[in-house]
């Protein structure tokens, strides 16, 4: 067998490809290794950003309870007396307008207390927890049924309830029953000629966890789409209740809390003017595991 003999020339040129393709490896290696290195730098800076954007946050809701406290603290206490007195004045009148003007008085003094005591539970559920436990959906629904009774056939309005009775809830009962009571409320001023108010609910998943999709539904005079994406704003009033005292703007923000205090979520749906709103609200299912608000 017959072996060629390269010159070192030769040799030299046959190992230089071998020698650069090992430097080309050995480059991007470390490009890759200084990539990765700027990537975890950038992550323990967004970790860090993260971590102080909610000291901040929590900072600022705290700092907003306070001030809420004292401002619900400030305007109740002269307030109490006002309530107190207006309707002896009012008695103690003997001219018409006067006691008209009496009457304006004290249903203004009634608005501010209302909005003085939502804001208060507003502020309070930020700061408070809720412990759940598992409830019979349908044994509140029959108890706010015999609550509302009355005002259902004063107003005109007839229930439809479409929950089964085997359906059941992990929740803060008195709580959930707030969230019922100002949806109540909404619908049955939504419908001043009387209409319908329909209750369902069934088992849905969320993100693999189960939950409860509650339905409160109504024949009323509906929502325009701006007014679907905002009415869970603080004090946010529809255009039909903007000049009513018996509407603070809260109700449905105290819902929004009490629901994602739940874990859950809250929203609005309307075809339109005229055309009934339907609210949604998720609540855990009893087997969902945590006990506690989120």
């Amino acid at each position: 067998m017959d072996f060629e003999i390269l010159s070192e020339e030769e040799a030299t040129t046959t190992e230089e490809p071998v020698k650069t393709k090992d430097t080309q490896i050995e480059e991007l290696k470390q490009k890759l290794y200084e990539t990765e290195q700027n990537l975890n730098e950038l992550k323990r800076t967004l970790e860090q950003r993260v971590i102080e954007r909610t000291v901040e946050v929590k900072r600022l809701l705290l700092h907003k309870t306070k001030f809420i406290d004292n401002l619900s603290h400030d305007l109740g206490t002269p307030l109490t007396p006002m309530i107190a007195l207006l309707p002896i004045i009012k008695q103690n009148l003997s001219d018409p307008k006067m006691q008209e003007m009496a009457e304006t008085c004290m249903r203004n003094a009634e608005y501010i207390k209302r909005v003085v005591r939502n804001a208060q539970e507003l502020a309070d559920l930020a700061t408070t927890d809720l412990f759940l436990k598992k409830e019979n959906l349908l044994g509140i629904i029959k108890e706010l049924t015999q609550k509302y009774e009355v005002v259902f056939k004063s107003c005109d309005i007839q229930f439809q309830n479409n929950i089964e009775e085997d359906l059941f809830i992990k929740t803060e009962k008195n709580r959930l029953v707030e969230v019922f009571d100002h949806t109540i409320s909404n619908a049955v001023n939504s419908m001043p000629k009387g209409g319908t108010l329909i209750f369902d609910a069934y088992n849905v998943t969320k993100k693999d966890d189960p939950f409860v999709e509650i339905i409160v539904k109504d024949t009323g005079v509906g929502l325009e789409r701006e007014q679907v994406s905002h009415i869970f704003d603080e004090f946010y009033k529809t255009d039909n209740s903007r000049h009513k005292l018996d509407s603070t703007g809260l109700g449905l923000s105290i819902c929004r809390t009490i629901v994602e205090k739940h874990g859950g979520k809250i929203w609005a749906a309307s075809d339109g003017k005229e055309k009934g709103t339907i609210i949604h609200f998720t609540i855990p299912s009893p087997e969902f595991i945590a006990n506690r608000s989120f």
